[in-house]
């Protein structure tokens, strides 16, 4: 990564490999590079805002483990494009342009024969319910192993990165350990991402304190005096690689970054050349808001793509700006119709 881009290419180049990078997942400590790069300057934070506001607008199609081919398709648009005003914009239409490897087979008009060989995935995270009924979600990759005793309910994270939803029990404490760190809460929710130097430590809900584990083989009576304690809406990190544990700083994490880091707990659809009636009646199922079909020729119109099965938004601005299709929102509902 360069940290040292002055040019306005060369930002532009840095802020799309970021933005594809962030969205295959990021350590703990490439977040924290991130951090630091945009708020370096002015430029690169608008560089940064710019391209991830054109990821957002098409539901974030996440590749995992193709960063490098995503940066060089954004920073091509932004070469191509570089009235700043208007870079937004531009990007977004250019990107529905060149974006047949994500939306294959998308037609210009609403008509079109469906495709041979359909598909519809939902991908949702790894869900368990545990002996006590507290629920454990693992985003993919992780590993863990759970040991419940009659004093302790034990939870030992091995890989990657999960959230707790902790059931209520004062007798027997709820604890995660993870790179050498015990996470302690007795009815609360939160999440554990251990890294390759770092245990990260997000509330949502209730309080845990952070501990040191203890030593192998050392299993304590009472719980040790925590490091810190970090309540909903704050967040953690302790270096692995310190000997002892130094009392980390506790962030305040404001929603949006909440929901940012925790996207993956949300369910999301995948279509491979599926009729739009078809990715209609899937999305109607995690929806309030209705989506109806008003003109039969609209039914058999191929959708291919990557969303998140709650964002009905980004999914109705894709009908608008690559399908010819006019959205209606009306009380409950959101009706489509051929656009005029």
């Amino acid at each position: 990564m360069n940290r040292h881009a002055c040019t306005l290419d060369e930002i532009d180049a840095v802020a799309a490999e970021w933005v594809a990078r962030r969205d295959a997942g990021l350590e703990l400590h490439e977040q924290a590079e991130l951090d630091r790069w945009a708020a370096a300057s002015v430029l690169h934070a608008e560089a940064l805002a710019r391209f991830e506001m054109t990821w957002t607008a098409l539901g974030r199609p996440r590749r995992t483990g193709a960063s490098e081919e995503l940066a060089g398709e954004l920073g091509a648009i932004a070469r191509r494009h570089r009235r700043r005003l208007a870079a937004v914009t531009a990007s977004c239409a250019v990107i529905f342009a060149a974006g047949a490897t994500w939306w294959s087979q998308r037609t210009a008009t609403v008509s079109g024969p469906v495709m041979a060989q359909s598909r519809t995935v939902v991908h949702e995270p790894a869900r368990q319910t545990l002996p006590d009924g507290s629920v454990v979600e693992r985003a993919p990759g992780a590993e863990l192993t759970v040991a419940y005793s009659e004093d302790f309910r034990r939870v030992r994270l091995t890989r990657g990165e999960a959230h707790f939803s902790v059931t209520k029990d004062s007798r027997r404490p709820f604890i995660v350990s993870a790179g050498g760190v015990e996470v302690r809460a007795v009815g609360t929710a939160f999440s554990v991402q251990l890294g390759r130097n770092e245990v990260g430590v997000l509330v949502t809900e209730g309080r845990v304190s952070v501990d040191k584990a203890p030593l192998a083989g050392v299993t304590a009576a009472i719980a040790p005096e925590p490091l810190a304690f970090v309540d909903a809406g704050k967040s953690l990190v302790i270096e692995i690689a310190l000997q002892p544990v130094a009392a980390p700083a506790v962030q305040i994490v404001a929603p949006e970054q909440i929901a940012e880091r925790l996207a993956w707990l949300n369910p999301r659809v995948e279509f491979s050349g599926a009729p739009l009636s078809e990715v209609v009646t899937l999305l109607n199922r995690y929806n309030r808001t209705k989506l109806v079909i008003a003109e039969a020729d609209l039914e058999k119109v191929p959708l291919s793509g990557l969303f998140r099965a709650d964002d009905i938004e980004t999914f109705t601005r894709m009908l608008e700006t690559g399908f010819g299709i006019a959205v209606e929102r009306r009380g409950g509902e959101i009706v489509l119709r051929k656009a005029r």
